[in-house]
C-alpha cells in the first residue's frame, strides 16, 4: 500500500470496486444530522417560540440551509476532494483563508463534540443506568463512550458505514412507526394544516430564534463531501448526496414534528412544551412501543451521528495533513484497515478531554450546552466562508469567459450567507447570562487562533502555502511534505 493512498482505495473499505455508491456516500450526512435526537430535544424548544408552526419553521430552514448545501455541491462537482471545505475555500480564496477556516472549523468541531460527549455521558448515567446522584460517573462514562464510537472509524470504512446505516435505520423505523401511528389515529383532535402556517407567530424575534435552532438541526449534511476520493463518479454522486441529505432530513423533521404537534393537538402545544418528555407522552398515547424504546433509540441516533462524524472529519484532517497544512502524521493510514486512524484519534481524544475537563468546573448540563453552542460557531463560520468562496469562484469563471450558473453559484450562496446570519444573531444577542455572554469574545479568539496558525505555517512552509490547493487534492506530493509511511 502506498503511503500516499487515500482511505479505502485498496478495496478494504468500499464497495466491490473499493468505491462508495450514491447510497453509501449519502449515509454519513444523513446519520450525522441525527434527526431523532433533534426531534426529541429541539422540537420542544422551537415550539416554545413559534407554537403550532414548528413544522413550517423546519421546512423553511430546510430551504435556507439547502442554499449552503448547494455551495458544497457546486464545489464538489468541480473539485471533488477529501479536503472538502478546506480544498474549496483554498481554491477560491487562497491558502491563507483556507487554513484559517480549516483551523477554526476543526476547533469548532472538537469543542462542539466535547459538549455532546458530556451530554451523552450524563444521559447514560441518568436514563440508562438510573444514577441521578453520582455526577462524577459522567466523566468515566464519557471516556468509555468516546472509545466506543472511535472504534468503527478505525476498523474500516465498510464497517463504519454498516454501523452507521444499521443505527440510522433503527431511528428512522421508530420515527416512521410513531408518525404513521399518530396520523392514522388522527392525533388528539384530528389532522390539521395549521402547523404548516405561521398561525399565531406575531413576534419576529421569536421566529428568528426558532429559525436559528432549526438551521442548526441540519448541521452535518456536509459529511458526504470528504468521501469524494472514495466514491464512484464523485462529480455526480457527491453533489446529489449533499442536496439529498438536506431534503431527506427536512422531510423527517417536518413529518416528525408535525406528528408530535398533532399528538398533543394544535390547541394544546403549550402542554407539549411544558411536558418534560413529550415524545414519551405522545408515544404512550398512540404507539406504546415507541415510548418504551425512546432512550435506546436516542442512543442509536446519537451513536450513528458520532460514527459518521468521526468518519467524515478524520478524512478532512488527513487531507490537510497530506497537503502539509498540519502535522503529516495525521494522514497515516492503518496498515490493515486502510483508514486514517491517527486523524480519528486526533479528533476524538481532544473532544473527550475537553468534555471531561469541563465537568470539573461546572455541572454536565451547563458544560454540554455551552460547549455545543460555542463549537457550533466554528462550523457556522466555515459554512459562511464556503458560500462566499463560491461567489468568488463564480466571478473568476465569468472572467474566464464562462456564462450561466447565476442562480446556483451567485444567488444561492448569497441566500446561504443571509440565512446563516440568523443563528449568529441568536448566539450573539446581548443580555445573555454568563458564560454565553462571553461568546463574542471567545469567537474572536477562535478566529485569532486560526490566523496565528496560518501566519506560523506561512513563515515556516511558504512552499506548502503556495501549492496548497494541488496538495489538498492529491495532485502533487513530494518527499518534504509527504507523511511518513503508515
Amino acid at each position: 500500500m502506498s503511503q500516499h493512498s487515500t482511505p479505502g482505495e485498496n478495496g478494504n473499505d468500499g464497495t466491490a470496486s473499493g468505491k462508495l455508491g450514491l447510497l453509501g456516500v449519502m449515509m454519513p450526512g444523513l446519520a450525522q444530522v441525527g434527526p431523532f435526537f433533534n426531534i426529541l430535544f429541539s422540537t420542544v424548544l422551537v415550539a416554545g417560540l413559534v407554537g403550532v408552526s414548528t413544522p413550517l419553521v423546519y421546512l423553511i430552514a430546510m430551504f435556507g440551509i439547502g442554499a449552503t448545501a448547494n455551495s458544497f455541491a457546486q464545489f464538489s462537482h468541480k473539485y471533488p476532494s477529501s479536503g472538502s471545505f478546506v480544498t474549496f475555500i483554498t481554491r477560491a480564496l487562497g491558502a491563507p483563508v483556507g487554513v484559517v477556516t480549516g483551523v477554526v472549523a476543526m476547533l469548532g468541531y472538537v469543542i462542539a463534540f466535547g459538549g455532546i460527549y458530556v451530554f451523552v455521558g450524563d444521559y447514560i448515567r441518568q436514563n440508562l443506568l438510573g444514577d441521578a446522584q453520582f455526577t462524577g460517573a459522567t466523566a468515566l462514562i464519557t471516556v468509555a463512550y468516546g472509545v466506543l464510537v472511535l472504534l468503527p472509524a478505525i476498523l474500516g470504512l465498510s464497517f463504519g458505514m454498516r454501523t452507521t446505516i444499521a443505527l440510522y435505520i433503527v431511528e428512522i423505523v421508530v420515527l416512521a412507526v410513531f408518525v404513521i401511528g399518530v396520523l392514522i389515529q388522527g392525533g388528539k383532535d384530528g389532522l390539521s394544516l395549521l402547523p404548516l402556517t405561521l398561525h399565531g407567530v406575531a413576534d419576529p424575534k421569536s421566529l428568528a430564534l426558532a429559525l436559528s435552532l432549526t438551521v442548526l438541526a441540519y448541521g452535518g449534511f456536509e459529511a458526504a463531501a470528504p468521501f469524494a476520493e472514495e466514491t464512484a463518479n464523485p462529480r455526480r454522486n457527491v453533489p446529489i448526496a449533499l442536496l439529498a441529505n438536506v431534503a431527506i432530513s427536512g422531510l423527517v423533521y417536518v413529518l416528525g414534528s408535525y406528528a408530535l404537534v398533532i399528538a398533543f393537538g394544535v390547541d394544546h402545544v403549550d402542554t407539549m412544551v411544558k411536558d418534560p418528555n413529550p415524545f414519551v407522552t405522545a408515544g404512550h398515547a398512540f404507539v406504546p412501543f415507541v415510548a418504551v424504546a425512546v432512550s435506546w433509540v436516542f442512543m442509536s441516533s446519537i451513536t450513528s451521528s458520532y460514527v459518521a462524524a468521526n468518519l467524515e472529519t478524520s478524512r478532512v484532517i488527513a487531507a490537510g495533513a497530506r497537503g502539509g497544512l498540519w502535522w503529516g502524521g495525521l494522514s497515516r493510514l492503518h496498515p490493515k484497515f486502510g483508514t486514517p486512524w491517527v486523524a480519528v484519534v486526533g479528533f476524538v481524544v481532544p473532544s473527550v478531554a475537553i468534555g471531561v475537563v469541563s465537568t470539573l468546573f461546572t455541572d454536565p448540563g451547563t458544560a454540554a450546552g455551552f460547549l455545543g453552542t460555542y463549537g457550533t460557531i466554528g462550523f457556522l463560520l466555515m459554512y459562511m466562508v464556503t458560500n462566499v468562496a463560491l461567489v468568488v469562484e463564480w466571478v473568476k469563471d465569468r472572467r474566464a469567459g464562462e456564462r450561466g450558473h447565476v442562480f446556483s453559484r451567485l444567488i444561492s450562496p448569497v441566500v446561504g450567507v443571509l440565512v446563516l446570519v440568523i443563528p449568529f444573531w441568536g448566539d450573539f444577542q446581548p443580555g445573555q447570562a454568563a458564560p454565553y455572554s462571553y461568546l463574542p469574545v471567545l469567537t474572536v479568539l477562535l478566529i485569532l487562533a486560526g490566523v496565528a496558525y496560518m501566519l506560523v505555517l506561512r513563515s515556516r512552509k511558504p512552499h506548502v502555502m503556495d501549492r496548497a490547493a494541488a496538495l489538498l487534492s492529491g495532485e502533487e506530493i513530494d518527499e518534504e511534505t509527504a507523511p511518513a509511511a503508515g
